[in-house]
């Protein structure tokens, strides 16, 4: 069979995607945004298509947040950024008719508060001492930690670490056998330093420094996406996030099945077979191909053992990690800030806290409390009452006038999704080891989702975007 490189993925997508020769049907599981485009792309070649969702709504982990809010306030529980290099992201906003705007996560007034103190990063000299920096590091201001730490020593990798298409080589693989705070470690940075830098790392929010492959962390701190690189462009899709993922889904919706958990995927000789929840009744469809976008850390809800599956697979499985991430929204009054675009890192359990509706100017406002890690575990195990009586605690500490001017709240936590598990793919140390093991087909079933992308690392739509193409080169088969 076929296996396409991310070079070939990209040039056949741009030249347009080959026909399919003996497939009838394919069965998608899951309908985020791997799904939804293999299934649109599969529709407009011809092919039968059936998508298997086990929630009622599109979208997997692009989730838009309208209710409980008023006046149509909204905000994003899941993936929210779009860069000028999610060249797949664009075009399939091109073809849905949809538009960009600036992110929120950009031109923030941000800030830290540490030990009870509040400061800006261009002004941490005055708080040195209390941070546990190092005599040479008292006067950089945290940009200036970035680049001694972080984009210089990154760049002497070579040339692989920024090229466009994702290449191994024997020194990534070396990072990829320590962890990102040894790494920052052995490079001089003090605990306190590393403290201030790691909020910048968005792609290891969720995690720990101390498992996160130093491979994946420089891949993705030298590319588009990087928030500590100040010339990255991020927008946001305009009208909200679900825009994308309603859009795709509307143009197939008659092959879209909602509240269809999938329990079991087999295969033999005569083909795939998916078996599915259909209300209080099992019902299972036979199919010439199976495409699987399910996130691993969910797969456990699908018995595999007639799906003939290679032991590494399901070792792979085992072992790739997703980010725990907790959002917790809280809708106020008015602004009773003085920042006009809040962004506070903290190191207390509340994590981040940001203004979610800058764009609004005057009335109500929503501030959202990002957590991450193990806090976020901690705080999903309390009830969605309790969520918001702990934000608001914490909240009010930090910003006096949280209660006062408090209305409704609301809250997301991804470990509590029962068929996605998690945010989205935290590599830790080895992860080289697991990614081509990840995307690989075995039979008759193919796998998509940005836990299989190209790229060491996780959280984006272009990514899951991109898996979804190579799926559809794996089924035309050798070119």
């Amino acid at each position: 069979m076929s296996r396409p490189t991310q070079q070939e993925t990209r040039t056949a997508f741009d030249a347009g995607l080959p026909p399919l020769r003996g497939i009838e049907h394919v069965v998608v599981v899951g309908a985020g945004l791997a799904g939804l485009a293999a299934a649109y792309e599969l529709t407009r070649l011809g092919t039968k298509v059936t998508v298997l969702e086990a929630n009622r709504l599109p979208g997997g982990r692009t989730r838009t947040l309208r209710a409980p809010f008023s006046d149509g306030l909204y905000a994003e529980a899941g993936a929210m950024t779009v860069t000028t290099r999610c060249d797949y992201t664009l075009h399939y906003l091109r073809e849905m008719g949809l538009e960009t705007e600036p992110s929120d996560l950009v031109g923030t007034d941000f800030s830290y508060y540490r030990c009870g103190t509040r400061f800006r990063p261009d002004a941490i000299a005055g708080h040195a001492a209390l941070l546990g920096l190092k005599p040479d590091e008292k006067d950089l201001t945290v940009r200036e930690m970035v680049a001694r730490y972080v984009t210089r020593p990154n760049d002497e990798i070579g040339p692989e670490v920024r090229a466009p298409a994702w290449t191994s080589s024997p020194r990534l693989r070396e990072l990829d056998r320590i962890p990102v705070r040894e790494v920052l470690a052995d490079r001089g940075a003090s605990v306190g330093a590393i403290s201030l830098i790691e909020p910048l790392f968005m792609e290891m929010q969720g995690g720990d420094l101390g498992a996160a492959s130093a491979m994946a962390w420089a891949r993705y701190e030298a590319g588009p996406r990087s928030m500590s690189d100040p010339t990255t462009r991020w927008n946001k899709i305009k009208g909200g996030t679900d825009s994308l993922a309603r859009a795709l889904a509307g143009a197939i919706s008659d092959r879209i099945r909602y509240r269809a958990p999938v329990v079991r995927i087999a295969q033999d000789e005569a083909g795939a077979q998916v078996t599915f929840l259909d209300r209080n009744r099992l019902r299972t469809l036979a199919a010439d191909r199976v495409v699987v976008t399910v996130p691993f850390a969910a797969m456990r809800r699908i018995d595999l053992a007639a799906a003939g599956l290679p032991a590494e697979k399901h070792a792979t499985m085992r072992r790739m990690r997703y980010a725990s991430a907790t959002r917790i929204f809280l809708q106020m009054r008015k602004q009773f800030w003085p920042e006009r675009q809040l962004m506070l890192s903290t190191d207390r359990p509340i994590c981040t806290v940001r203004d979610a509706t800058p764009w609004r100017i005057g009335g109500r406002k929503i501030l959202e409390c990002w957590l991450g890690g193990w806090f976020a575990q901690a705080v999903a195990g309390m009830g969605r009452e309790e969520r918001i009586d702990f934000a608001l605690g914490e909240v009010e500490d930090l910003l006096p006038g949280a209660r006062e001017n408090f209305e409704l709240g609301t809250s997301f936590a991804w470990d509590d999704e029962r068929y996605i598990a998690g945010a989205y793919l935290l590599p830790e140390v080895g992860h080289s080891e697991l990614m081509e093991r990840a995307r690989r087909p075995e039979g008759l079933i193919h796998f998509a989702g940005e836990h299989t992308a190209y790229e060491p690392n996780g959280g984006s739509m272009n990514y899951a975007l991109e898996s979804a193409i190579r799926v559809l080169l794996e089924l035309a088969g050798p070119r």
